[in-house]
């Protein structure tokens, strides 16, 4: 059984039809367990032996893997996936994305609590969204929990993890004292739910998405939001507040996760950095100098600003394009990945010249000769009759044919009918044949 058939049986079989029911009310051992199935299903599938290609084989942050952070509207966790497909289906040969099954796996006994539940409500979500890209192998699970025996632990596990570590501490302190001077914190309660703090963190958008983040004190109630409860809200805290009660390590944790799980990933499996936000890729490239790193924003953007048609396109009919001019692409993202080479850190202004400059006048070149071959291929209706003519008397000598031929033509209005029909179909074989020609056709066959 490969993965699709056993995930979606699973899922199936779990949820009884009424799989949102069923995670928001079924008791915490039933919801773990389902969460435990999820988890080794995806590390048995997804147990990679062999380095990719790192220029082409990637893990991805969080954000793009459709994680709550840093933002959980379900609006905007779709525009990251949006922006990892296009990534995915146009330049990579493998993306891992973070594992959210095995994120509240690994947590053990801890209690599930509703944010748990949503997250993996939310993971299921986007199983099903992205299982297009997970059923032809380009999407793939991260799996961070790997078994080491005595002597690789020692040789390989233990140095990298304190080197991880080494950095994780000078980020974090690095990052939390940077924010402190740029941020803003209140403190307040749900008007709909009275019961419910919840801390506004208002600061840079480089760190902080919409500039602005909401933290709920979801039951249990963290111990982050204990010193405020009995505050008159909106309380706004100082600085000295915000630093004592460690009210940062809201943002700080999750990008130093983040960056620390990509690292190991990367380490162990050869697979380089994939980031939507410029500031992570900066920080990625400080701490991990040497490994590759790609902005599939910068990517999507100035895909999308200059050839839009394939933004209209069905992920799916990339994907079969993909698969059937499988020769094309490899060489329109080998070219395209030269060029990417050249840029600084895919800064998205570089990123957008390398579409105008580079790629845009290629297709544009292509559309010039398919045009140019159309109009000098305009033949007379003898040429047509005598293509016609000649194809019927190769295919009633070869048997293709029926023998009635001639009253077939006739009833179709002569030979002309066919020829015609026949010119149409090698015309249309002949301009492929002159796209075909250039290192772009890929990207040009998607843009139709």
């Amino acid at each position: 059984m490969d993965f699709i058939e056993e995930f979606d049986d699973v899922i199936e079989l779990w949820g009884e039809g009424d799989l949102a029911r069923a995670i928001m009310k079924s008791p915490e051992e039933d919801i773990y367990e389902f969460i435990e199935t999820l988890a080794l299903s995806t590390k048995y599938h997804f147990v990679q032996n062999d380095k990719g290609n790192d220029n082409f084989s990637f893990v991805a942050n969080s954000s793009l893997s459709g994680g709550q952070f840093p933002c959980s509207y379900p609006e905007c966790r779709k525009t990251k996936l949006d922006s990892l497909a296009s990534f995915a289906a146009l330049y990579a040969d493998e993306v891992y994305i973070q594992n959210p099954f095995e994120n509240i796996y690994m947590r053990g006994d801890a209690p599930i609590r509703e944010t748990e539940r949503l997250e993996l409500a939310a993971g299921i979500t986007n199983y099903f969204y992205l299982k297009p890209l997970i059923d032809k192998g380009i999407i793939k699970y991260a799996t961070n929990n790997l078994p080491f025996c005595e002597s690789h632990y020692k040789s390989i596990a233990l140095p990298l993890s304190q080197s991880i570590q080494k950095k994780e501490d000078k980020l974090r302190d690095l990052l939390t004292k940077h924010l402190v001077e740029k941020c803003t914190v209140v403190f307040s309660f749900l008007e709909s739910d009275p019961t419910t703090p919840f801390f506004e963190i208002s600061g840079p958008e480089e760190f902080i998405e919409h500039g602005v983040m909401y933290f709920h004190g979801n039951k249990p109630i963290s111990n982050i939001f204990q010193n405020f409860l009995s505050k008159t809200t909106p309380y706004s805290l100082n600085m000295q507040e915000v630093q004592d009660n460690d009210i940062l390590c809201l943002i700080v944790e999750p990008i130093i996760n983040d960056l620390s799980a990509q690292e190991w990933h990367s380490e162990l499996r050869g697979t380089s950095y994939l980031c939507d936000n410029p500031m992570q890729m900066k920080i990625a490239s400080k701490i991990n100098g040497t490994r590759y790193s790609a902005n599939s924003s910068a990517f999507e953007n100035g895909l999308k600003h200059h050839l839009p048609a394939i933004y209209s396109q069905d992920l799916t009919t990339i994907l079969d394009l993909r698969n059937k001019e499988e020769e094309a692409f490899f060489v329109y993202r080998d070219k395209l990945n030269k060029f990417m080479k050249e840029t600084k850190a895919w800064e998205e202004n570089e990123v957008r010249k390398i579409f105008r400059d580079q790629l845009l006048p290629e297709i544009n070149i292509i559309d010039k000769k398919v045009k140019d071959w159309k109009s000098n291929t305009r033949e007379s209706i003898s040429q047509k009759l005598l293509f016609g003519t000649a194809t019927a008397s190769f295919g009633l000598y070869g048997g293709v044919l029926p023998t009635n031929i001639g009253e077939i033509l006739a009833a179709l209005g002569g030979a002309s009918a066919v020829a015609s029909s026949l010119m149409e179909y090698n015309k249309t074989l002949k301009e492929k044949q002159e796209a075909r020609k250039n290192d772009f056709y890929f990207l040009w066959q998607a843009a139709k």
